[in-house]
């Protein structure tokens, strides 16, 4: 394993929480009052787009296709979610990179 994928991850393990809580922050598609984990299963799939910069677009399709097929129900987040976490990855991840190297 080279030092790239040992960073992503511990990016990974260190980030992954953030993300299961800002899905049952901003997307939550079952209501309030679920449990704080109860999306923690959609992280990977939600960080792998992410990761890849697949878009908004491409993580609204994703979180569609979850509620469609897993959870059976939609609340109507799933556009405003998607465009949150992906400025949350960009803020997080991208804008740092960015800086630093514009520094």
């Amino acid at each position: 394993m080279d030092t790239g994928d040992k960073a992503r991850k511990e990016r990974y393990r260190r980030c992954a929480p953030e993300l299961g809580l800002l899905l049952w922050a901003v997307w939550d598609p079952l209501g309030a009052g679920v449990p704080i984990d109860e999306y923690d299963n959609y992280v990977p799939l939600i960080w792998k787009l992410l990761d890849e910069h697949a878009g908004a677009e491409a993580v609204v399709a994703e979180l569609t296709r979850i509620c469609t097929e897993r959870i059976g129900m939609d609340a109507g987040t799933n556009q405003t979610a998607a465009e949150l976490l992906t400025a949350w990855w960009y803020w997080r991840f991208d804008f740092p990179v960015e800086f630093e190297a514009n520094s």
